[in-house]
């Protein structure tokens, strides 16, 4: 009888331990459903005084202003509604959102950095074999883009807009607000979980697949180094390098000076990357992924995060708007 009653005991510890996991992750999970559907609905919102005169011409006609807005769009339409969400994980669950803390080690962090672009470049090379392929069997597939000034202010905008802004917020929100609360129930799931996020954060499938990659690298790189900062850095770093990418077909007319720079930009890419990932896996000898201690199985886990009401209904609002960017054009 007393080893029934221990056993019993056991049972029910392991049972309210597995609630209370999966709340938790609910929780979390519903709670980034609440902050894409903000993301979408205030996107919404806020687009509307840009439809009527005067400001539809000032906008239309200025790329710096399309520039200007865009940030102030990301502030207001995701930044803040994340940044909402993180008191809110923090309040009900008790698990801590990422704070701007330093990493562990500099050097770690920056040899991270070049892992972590090597992954994107990675990234770039498969979602362009993905993009050709839907190409082959009949689909077009496009993304938002914005006009790049001509003078030094607007190019100043718009590096901001695509360098900074974004790294910042996305990774506040995703690996931030998202990630970070998760890893107590795992890395791996972390991570995973985090990168689905950010594919689906994208809207269309230029950007989403190659999102989903870079995300498994950034969320690696975040959670050895222990930093928020390492996954800004490496996404500065992509963005930067998209940047750079945008200006060099703008300016350079002759077509095989415009080859010949890109291909040393992205030969001198992939050395430095290489070197910086084998660096990195020196440096970070003893540092390891914390393992999964919880009682749930990761698919329990995964649909605590994802099969909730809030959730679901985000994903079908960024499905509708990826499938805006999907043009059927018949196979070739």
């Amino acid at each position: 009888m007393r080893f029934l009653d221990s056993y019993n005991g056991f049972r029910s510890e392991l049972f309210l331990k597995e609630e209370s996991e999966r709340k938790n992750i609910k929780t979390v999970g519903l709670t980034a459903g609440i902050c894409i559907i903000a993301y979408v609905v205030l996107n919404n919102i806020v687009s509307v005084p840009f439809m009527f005169e005067p400001l539809n011409s000032i906008y239309r006609e200025s790329s710096t202003m399309q520039l200007v807005v865009s940030i102030v769009f990301s502030i207001i339409c995701m930044l803040i509604p994340f940044a909402i969400g993180a008191k809110v994980i923090k309040r009900k669950t008790k698990l801590v959102p990422a704070d701007f803390s330093p990493p562990v080690s500099v050097p770690l962090m920056l040899s991270a950095t070049a892992f972590g672009m090597f992954i994107c470049l990675a990234g770039n090379y498969l979602s362009g074999i993905f993009i050709e392929y839907t190409q082959k069997i009949g689909f077009e597939l496009t993304a938002p883009e914005f006009p790049i000034p001509s003078d030094f202010l607007g190019r100043l905008v718009y590096f901001v807009s695509i360098a900074i802004a974004p790294p910042l917020i996305e990774e506040f929100a995703v690996r931030g607000v998202v990630m970070q609360p998760l890893r107590r129930y795992g890395d791996r799931f972390a991570i995973v979980v985090s990168a689905l996020v950010f594919a689906i954060l994208h809207g269309n499938l230029i950007q989403s697949p190659f999102a989903f990659i870079a995300g498994l690298g950034i969320g690696y790189a975040v959670c050895i180094t222990n930093s928020l900062w390492t996954g800004i850095l490496i996404h500065f770093c992509n963005n930067l390098y998209s940047v750079a990418t945008a200006l060099m077909i703008e300016d350079i007319a002759d077509e095989n000076l415009l080859n010949a720079v890109f291909m040393i930009v992205l030969i001198a890419l992939y050395a430095v990357s290489i070197l910086g990932s084998a660096i990195f896996m020196l440096l970070k000898e003893k540092r390891r992924l914390t393992p999964s201690f919880t009682v749930s199985t990761p698919m329990q886990k995964g649909f605590s995060f994802f099969i909730n009401v809030p959730m679901v209904i985000a994903i079908l609002m960024m499905l509708k708007i990826t499938r805006d960017f999907v043009t059927f054009t018949g196979i070739k």
